[in-house]
């Protein structure tokens, strides 16, 4: 990875009555594929967190890269979050840092709009590796050389410089298939980095099921790039072709795969990072044992276990949800039409989809399903069959997953129930050109907007590649007002848009949701902010919903908080610490019974209520 930009000095300002200046360096990074020139390029950076910036001084800069040392007294001190864009000719390249570090440089990774780029660093070919990222990091681990001549190397891979490591040690044991999760080790989390657990596979010679996990540390001081802890973790079996989720408790819960025994098996396990051990007792089981599951952490807090194998190779319909601690099942097991080659991702309003490639391309087959957040399922509009030669899904900012069909990148939009191309993406035919696209190596999300996937393009090498589609912060400032000329931010936690559907956009009332129907604004968090939404005439007032990163919720309008049930033009919710306020109408602002966490951050979501259809119009959160 080529660092493409000297720093940039900039200079945030505390909020006292003798401002603190605090000087810090941004560092801006671009792909040696893919390269910005230091001395024609323009960038105008944004800076975001717990704040609204004043309309006559937004945190906004803009300048040349080539003014190296500018001073940009527009960025406060209490900037979290750094949004950069960059112009050169008719490119833009995009990056943002979600967690900017309390001192020390800002690094900022930035990608060209539409192309796919190659981090620098031969990661060496290889079969049955794993691609895992977590936190600002990724792992190429495991597998075996095409060659069969050596043991694969360790690499690490950091997502914001783009910059790729071999790691001195790497993996203690040679394994194959095994899976890749963040690990929030304590001491790690406590300097703001996150470790990760390379659990399970096989012996890649034997194939025989491995029954240890390995723990990455990175480096506490903040230099180099830590690795592997010596001391292994046992598991309760020897597990390969398994699935794996983080819990909202930062525990890793590895799904089905293989035993020693050569059988599919029906356990899970649960791996915790504070401990160091595996467990079992009051962990679920699968109603149908599978291998090479998908396995997804909802915004509920439930897991989705869907697809895979059985023993026999045949594809496994059944869709099962678990509790949010994996203790039992929440809902019944449906069924979904299976194919030869299926994709899920969940989406951040709630809810799950799915990509399906029939065995026979017949034009009635239904290829896009809605896994909605209640567990029902619904047909979105079909891709024609015969356009989708693979379906590679990686999940996206607005609740809108992108899609890799073999032939064109789309984008999934929730308020029509349809994919639809992505314009500017690299959707030429040229074979040299498609050949860069995801196949069926490794794949995963850098975030949500970012693809990554190893590249192999044979003697040449094998390379991450990465795409960036979406880029927004949880930081980010909320559009005022919303819900008047579209639904935009906001996402719906089932099918929209279609007949019978229990909610959609009304360009006269804003949006409408029968009982339990959602709208969730996506992608931004919150701590304290003030909300503000109008009920149209004729509707009832909708539900507020606060919902923490585990996915517990407070209704307010609820039974947690039923204070907004009687309004009839307005609601005004207030969130400060852990108290929440609520105002109805003109009358004076109440005291919800039920708290929230004082540091927990929240996603914000409208429902339907228990009265015939909840209407909102002219949203408007801000931040506090």
């Amino acid at each position: 990875m080529l660092r493409r930009f000297l720093p940039l000095l900039a200079v945030f300002l505390a909020c006292t009555k003798d401002p603190r200046i605090e000087e810090r360096s941004i560092v801006v990074y671009s792909s040696k594929s893919c390269p910005v020139s230091q001395e024609s390029a323009y960038s105008v950076m944004y800076a975001a967190g717990d704040f609204e910036p004043p309309d006559d001084r937004p945190a906004a800069a803009s300048l040349y890269l080539r003014e190296t040392g500018r001073v940009m007294e527009e960025f406060p001190s209490s900037t979290r979050a750094l949004l950069v864009d960059v112009s050169q000719g008719d490119v833009d390249w995009r990056g943002y840092r979600d967690d900017v570090p309390r001192q020390g440089p800002i690094n900022v990774l930035v990608w060209p709009g539409g192309e796919s780029c190659r981090l620098n660093g031969d990661v060496e070919r290889r079969i049955d590796s794993t691609l895992g990222v977590f936190g600002r990091h990724f792992l190429v681990a495991g597998g075996k050389l095409v060659d069969g001549a050596q043991v694969p190397r360790t690499w690490i891979g950091n997502l914001s410089t783009g910059i790729v490591d071999r790691l001195a040690l790497g993996l203690g044991v040679r394994r194959s298939r095994a899976t890749i999760t963040e690990f929030p080790d304590p001491d790690v989390v406590a300097v703001g980095d996150m470790g990760a657990l390379v659990a399970g596979g096989e012996d890649p010679d034997s194939g025989k099921p491995i029954d240890s996990a390995e723990v990455y540390l990175p480096s506490i001081a903040g230099e180099g790039n830590g690795d592997f802890d010596r001391t292994r973790i046992g598991l309760s079996i020897g597990r390969t072709q398994h699935g794996a989720a983080v819990l909202a408790t930062g525990e890793t819960l590895l799904v089905g795969g293989l035993d020693s025994s050569n059988t599919v098996t029906r356990s899970m396990e649960i791996v915790d990072p504070k401990t160091r051990r595996s467990k079992i007792d009051g962990v679920a089981f699968l109603a149908v044992p599978r291998r090479n599951p998908t396995v997804m952490r909802l915004a509920s807090g439930e897991i989705l276990v869907a697809g895979g194998l059985d023993l026999n190779g045949k594809p496994v319909s059944t869709l099962e949800w678990f509790a949010a601690d994996a203790s039992r099942a929440t809902k019944r097991p449906v069924d979904l039409v299976t194919g030869k080659e299926r994709a899920f991702v969940p989406l951040d309003a709630g809810g799950a989809l799915a990509v399906i490639i029939p065995e026979q391309a017949t034009p009635d087959f239904k290829t896009v399903w809605l896994i909605s957040a209640d567990g029902t399922l619904a047909p979105a509009v079909a891709i024609d069959p015969n356009e989708l030669a693979t379906v590679k899904l990686f999940a996206g900012a607005e609740s809108s997953p992108a899609l890799w069909t073999g032939f064109r990148w789309m984008r999934w939009q929730p308020w029509f129930g349809a994919f639809q191309t992505i314009a500017d993406a690299e959707n030429d035919p040229d074979p040299k050109i498609h050949d860069r696209q995801p196949s069926t190596g490794p794949m995963a999300n850098g975030d949500s907007g970012l693809a990554l996937w190893l590249d192999d393009e044979g003697s040449a090498g094998s390379y991450v590649r990465g795409f960036r589609f979406s880029a927004r912060s949880r930081y980010a400032v909320v559009p005022k007002p919303l819900l008047v000329d579209g639904p935009g931010q906001l996402a719906p936690d089932r099918l929209a848009g279609v007949a019978g559907s229990s909610i959609k956009f009304d360009p006269a009332k804003g949006v409408l949701m029968g009982t339990g129907a959602s709208a969730f604004l996506t992608d931004v968090t919150f701590l304290d902010f003030v909300l503000d939404v109008d009920v149209p005439d004729g509707t009832a007032p909708p539900v507020v919903v606060l919902r923490e990163a585990d996915g517990h919720e407070l209704e307010v309008g609820g039974a947690g908080c039923a204070f907004g049930q009687s309004a009839h033009k307005h609601v005004s919710v207030r969130r400060s610490g852990g108290g929440v306020f609520v105002r109805s109408d003109d009358g004076d602002e109440r005291t919800c019974p039920t708290t929230l966490s004082e540091t927990s951050r929240v996603s914000i979501g409208l429902r339907g209520g228990d009265q015939s259809v909840s209407g909102a119009r002219n949203l408007a959160v801000t931040r506090k």
